[in-house]
Formats: C-alpha cells, sequence, structure tokens
C-alpha cells in the first residue's frame, strides 16, 4: 500500500522492511529513500516549517517517540535529500547540529566497506557509522562512544530507534542542547523555549548535556 504526502510516498507491506527497502531500489533505483522500518515513517522537505508540517498533517501523528529537525544547510544542497533526520538503518534516525570536520575521509572508508551513500551531507555520514556499528551487534552506547573518538568536528546528536534515546555531544560541547525528564516523558531541544510549552515541564528535572557523555534511555 503507498500513500502520497507532497512528492513523498509513505509505503507498506506484509514483508520484512529491509525485503520492501530491496525491492524499491530495484523497481526505483533513483528514488531517494528517507527512511525504514517496521513502525517508523520519515518525511523531508524544504520551505517553511509550519506550511510542511500542516501538509503533511502531523497534528494527527500518533506513537511513543518522534524527532523533529529544521536547519540551515552548511555542509549540503537544499533538497530533501540533504535535510534531516537520516534514518539509514531500520528504525533508526540521526539529527546534528553542527559539523563533522573529517567527513570525507570516513565517507570513504565506508564506501570502500560496501556501505551506500544518497546524499552528500556530512549528517549521513555520521548515521551510515552508527547503523554499520548497530547492524554488527554493538548497542548504542558504545556505537556513539566510538562515533566520538572517530569523528572530529563540534556536533550536538540526537539517535533513535524502536527501542532507544540517546543524545551526545562532543568534546568541546560549543553546540546548544537541553534535556527534560520527567516520570512520563522525555525530550531534547536545542533550546528550552522548545520545550517550555510540554505537559508537566515544570516539575522535570532538567539539564545541559556534559561533553561526550551518552544519555541514553530504552523503551
Amino acid at each position: 500500500d503507498g500513500v502520497a504526502v507532497d512528492a513523498s510516498y509513505v509505503l507498506s507491506a506484509g514483508v520484512d522492511s529491509e525485503v520492501l527497502l530491496a525491492a524499491v531500489r530495484t523497481a526505483y533505483p533513483d528514488a531517494l529513500v528517507a527512511g525504514f522500518g517496521s513502525d517508523m515513517a520519515v518525511l523531508k522537505g524544504v520551505g517553511h516549517p509550519r506550511v510542511l508540517t500542516d501538509g503533511w498533517g502531523l497534528t494527527k501523528a500518533h506513537g511513543w517517540q518522534g524527532v523533529g529537525h529544521t536547519r540551515m544547510a552548511t555542509e549540503s544542497a537544499v533538497t530533501p535529500a540533504g535535510c534531516h533526520p537520516y534514518a539509514v538503518g531500520p528504525g533508526q534516525c540521526m539529527v546534528h547540529n553542527g559539523s563533522f570536520a573529517n567527513h570525507a575521509t570516513i565517507r570513504r572508508g565506508l564506501r570502500a566497506a560496501g556501505v551506500p551513500f544518497d546524499s552528500e551531507n556530512d549528517t549521513e555520514v555520521g548515521a551510515r557509522f552508527i547503523a554499520k556499528l548497530l547492524s554488527e551487534g554493538r548497542d548504542i552506547e558504545s556505537a556513539l562512544k566510538e562515533l566520538c573518538s572517530t569523528f572530529d568536528g563540534f556536533y550536538t546528536l540526537l539517535v533513535s530507534n524502536r527501542d532507544s534515546f540517546a543524545v551526545v555531544r562532543d568534546a568541546i560541547a560549543c553546540k546548544p542542547a537541553v534535556i527534560a525528564e520527567t516520570d512520563d516523558w522525555v525530550a531534547m531541544a536545542s533550546e528550552y523555549r522548545a520545550l517550555a510549552a510540554l505537559p508537566g515541564v515544570e516539575k522535570a528535572r532538567i539539564w545541559e548535556p556534559e561533553p561526550e557523555v551518552v544519555y541514553a534511555w530504552q523503551r
């Protein structure tokens, strides 16, 4: 089944998501795959955030986790392929504030290992790096620690999959981040004002993540 959303299609079928992904790549080799998984939908676009979210009907969305991201492109073309999140593993997605200085070198190494790429965005390199480690059996915390020891630059990362949600900053931690947590929910944003309207935020534990410390929550 397929549902058209702008120039995107959300496809579903009674098969494993990676089988469906392979079929799509075979049938439409030039199509950008925004994300795949058994219970995840990824929507990307270029334009005013309110226009995009209204067009996608996000007020009707439901689930246990959501990731939203807006950005000014600095390391890629202004196209949907350059938009966040990068969802390159099954049920996984990553958003990134900052810049990876050595992404071209790491991209070459990943390509030599058979890892495909859909864009020239530095964030995709980080997402592919993490997805590869997770596919090899690593957990999200060790994968993010290895990213910190491998990638140069300044960044705040948020990585989620169907079972976990994690945040990490580089050693300098110059990119802003704030986390709020209650008994019912956890949320992360670049600025507190993005969290201020959340229910019960006045009772939340609120803090700024420490440099190179991986904060992770399990479903």
